[in-house]
């Protein structure tokens, strides 16, 4: 990361990384006016403006992976303002990482948002990559996941939990998933509350309403649907079919009872 300010250019790379080697070995044989402290470098000569230039552009190329215009313009104004000293600070690998929080909302049982704090080409990319067919697209910084076949959830279980990818850290926030709050629910209590789910309906909904849902995901996955396209395997069908069928069969079977 390339910064400015009034009284000198600020580079900061990781501690021990190989990189940081080789800048220790170019400062040293190409400026003899430099200091340095437990933590950073720094480099007064002046008059050395093009090897200035040369180590801000070779660090800023080594270090970023990304093409925002934000980088491209800390670039400028550090080859811009070059004549002033460089401090070569050095940093722990955290302290260097993007944060995104993404927030995760599921919507029924077959659809989920992730919502980015701020948009990031590289965690848009690798998300797109994770989900593949599953991915629907982005809007803004919202992205949108559609159960397209069998491994989706599993894809989105592998997919939670904070991770690192290049210099982006994603941290999950995802309520939707927090177990600990139905840790009173009997075995029974939390497969009902399944099926509401699988239906696209949150548990307490109008039966009516979830009724109207079961009969428009019965015709959408209905097998009939694709006995004659020779090209698709319809088992994902089927059995999306069947679970939607014996979910419905489990809610009106509670109705019942209670009415």
């Amino acid at each position: 990361m390339i910064s400015y300010c009034d009284k000198y250019v600020q580079i900061k790379l990781i501690q021990n990384s190989k990189i940081l080697s080789k800048v220790i070995a170019y400062t040293d044989k190409h400026f003899s006016n430099n200091f340095k402290l437990s933590s950073s470098i720094l480099i007064l000569d002046d008059g050395k403006n093009a090897k200035k230039n040369y180590l801000i552009n070779w660090c800023h190329h080594a270090i970023n992976y990304s093409e925002s215009m934000t980088a491209k313009e800390e670039l400028e104004i550090a080859l811009a303002n070059s004549h002033l000293p460089i401090r070569i600070k050095m940093v722990k690998p955290t302290d260097l990482l993007e944060k995104i929080n993404v927030r995760v909302q599921t919507l029924g049982a077959s659809r989920i948002i992730l919502t980015l704090s701020k948009r990031n080409r590289i965690a848009e990319r690798y998300i797109k990559n994770t989900f593949g067919k599953n991915y629907i697209g982005i809007s803004q910084n919202e992205i949108y996941l559609q159960f397209n076949d069998n491994i989706f959830w599993e894809q989105v279980l592998e997919f939670l939990g904070n991770k690192v990818i290049h210099n982006i850290a994603l941290n999950f926030e995802y309520n939707d998933f927090n177990v600990d709050e139905f840790t009173f629910l009997t075995h029974e209590e939390r497969n009902l509350r399944r099926c509401y789910a699988i239906l696209d309906s949150q548990f307490g909904d109008e039966f009516e309403i979830v009724k109207r849902r079961y009969l428009k995901l019965a015709k959408e996955y209905h097998p009939d649907n694709f006995y004659n396209d020779e090209n698709h395997d319809i088992s994902y069908e089927l059995v999306r079919f069947h679970e939607i069928t014996d979910a419905y069969k489990k809610i009106k079977q509670l109705n019942k009872k209670i009415h």
